[in-house]
Parts: C-alpha cells; structure tokens; sequence
C-alpha cells in the first residue's frame, strides 16, 4: 500500500528534527495509512510539486514562501528558528578589506544570500555583488571582498579563519530570532490530518535531539558532540516572536529590493 501522504523534506541537518521520527515508517512502500512518503529535495522542486498537486506539503526557506506566497499556506506551528550565534551561516572577511563589493557564495540557499546580504546592508552599508565560486574559502576570498558558508558546509570549515556569524548579526539588528524553515501545502489544499502528523513528528524530534544527533552523526562522521551543540541551539517551532521575524525579513528585503513586494503570511482558514 502506498503512503497516504507525500511530503517534501530537506537533506540539512537543521531540519531532520522535524521528521526524523518518521523515517521508518516512510522508507519503504508498504507505509500505513496515514504515515508520509518523505521525499528529499531541493525547496524549489517542492514548491513545484505542491502547486502541480503532486505532493501534499514540503519543509521549504521563508524565501522559497515569499516567491510563491500566493500558492500557499504555513502549517502554523511548525518551522527551524534560531537566534544569536547559530552557525548556521558564516560570513567571512578578506584580510585588509575596507569596501566590501563583492560577496563569493558556493552551495548555499537563497536564504542565506539574501539574509547576508541584508546584514552587510544594514550593518556595513554595503550591496556587494554575488560572485560564484567552488573552491575553499582561501578560492572564494581570492575573487571577492567576503565569502558565505551555509548550512551543513560550515562544519567543514577551518578553524582560525574571523567570520561573522549571520544570525548572531539579525538578531542584533532586530532583536528577533531568524526563521530556517517552514512547513506549507497548497492554499487550497489544507488537510488536518497531515498537518496533525507533522506537528506530532515534530515534538516527538524536539524531545529526541539527543537520539538523532547519534544517529546523524554516525552517518556523516562529524563528531557526536559537534551534531548534538548545533541541534541544541536550534528551535523547533513557530510562535508569535517567529512570526514577527518572517514579516520583518520580508520587509527588510523588499526595502533592499531583493522582493518584488511583501508577501501576506497565509494560514490555514
């Protein structure tokens, strides 16, 4: 029997939390009825999926939302956030520079672009220009003013190196914590029972930080305790703080003009 559900998931460790605990069941194709197929994925592809009625929800970055906010709803509830230094992105600096023009980004999410270039905006006064670059952070910072490491890339990082950390910087602009991730299905395509399972699997991961952090660490050789720190520092969930957060990121954007306009956030009826 297939899944009644099929949900788009993220390979980054700051999201397995949310649904780690329903892994087992949605790995093979004998799923029970009610458990989700989970399906890893780029965001973008979600979002495809889910307005092509090909999936039913998908973990996705507030900027995938705002980019297609007229399709969608937020599961309320249920999201990443974090606030002061997070590690979730470094922002760092070429030795000497005092302009900073350009910003080298390798396999990093548009999130973490637009949140960097906001903090460079708002704090430097800078709008640098975005270099690609594969390569180590000594290659990136050899063809621009500033490199970004995102996501599970920032774990690989050398020590030594002064950086920035991005969230740590939001949260002193704003006084707010920062939003990673949210859970959204069609505007029209709302279904309590799922929204139900993704709220249990979630709480039931918040509780078992611990276990998973064995388990993903055995998987990607990074240290026990490494894992355990960063999933630690993490929130899972989405309250009224968070909410505040989301309208004022888009605001900030928009004001940058890295948004056409401010998105509405939508919720279930």
């Amino acid at each position: 029997m297939s899944a009644e559900f099929q949900v788009g998931v993220l390979r980054d460790l700051h999201a397995r939390p949310l649904f780690h605990t329903l892994l087992g069941s949605a790995s093979s194709a004998g799923s029970s009825s009610g458990q989700a197929e989970l399906l890893f994925g780029a965001p973008a592809s979600h979002i495809e999926k889910i307005v092509g009625k090909e999936m039913d929800a998908a973990f996705v970055s507030p900027m995938d939302y705002a980019l297609n906010s007229s399709d969608l709803i937020i599961l309320p509830g249920i999201g990443v956030t974090s606030s002061g230094f997070s590690g979730m992105a470094r922002l760092y600096f070429r030795e000497g520079v005092k302009t900073i023009s350009t910003m080298a980004v390798g396999a990093v999410s548009t999130i973490d672009v637009v949140s960097a270039r906001i903090v460079l905006s708002e704090k430097y006064d800078a709008a640098p220009a975005v270099v690609p670059v594969q390569g180590s952070i000594g290659d990136m910072l050899a063809k621009a003013d500033c490199a970004l490491v995102s996501g599970d890339d920032v774990f690989r990082a050398p020590e030594g190196k002064p950086f920035i950390d991005v969230v740590d910087e939001w949260s002193d602009i704003t006084e707010l914590p920062f939003v990673h991730t949210l859970c959204v299905m069609r505007n029209e395509g709302f279904n309590k029972k799922l929204n139900d399972l993704l709220a249990d699997a979630q709480q039931r991961g918040r509780l078992s930080i611990e276990t998973i952090a064995n388990e993903l660490s055995a998987a990607s050789a990074l240290p026990n305790e490494t894992v355990y720190q960063f999933l630690s520092h993490l929130s899972y969930g989405l309250d009224e703080e968070s909410l505040q957060s989301l309208t004022e990121f888009f605001r900030i954007a928009y004001y940058h003009g890295m948004l056409a306009d401010i998105p509405e956030l939508n919720f279930p009826a």
